[in-house]
């Protein structure tokens, strides 16, 4: 159904506009893509140390807390 009515709000537009559409399109499909890199996992199992107090506020950055 969304794709049935965004086809029709395409073909509203004047030639010149669509374009711009073509472009926020992909835009949209490439945040797309770059979130599904991130999710891949491409370091796991590479982390060899972390800090036992690796959640802690460090003492320079307190005072903006």
């Amino acid at each position: 159904m969304a794709y049935a009515e965004l086809i029709e709000e395409a073909k509203k537009l004047s030639e010149d506009n669509i374009p711009e559409v073509i472009d926020f399109i992909r835009f949209l499909n490439s945040k797309q893509d770059n979130k599904k890199e991130r999710q891949s996992n491409l370091l796991r199992g590479k982390l060899k140390y972390m800090a036992d107090d690796f959640d802690e506020t460090p003492d320079c950055f307190k005072e903006y807390m």
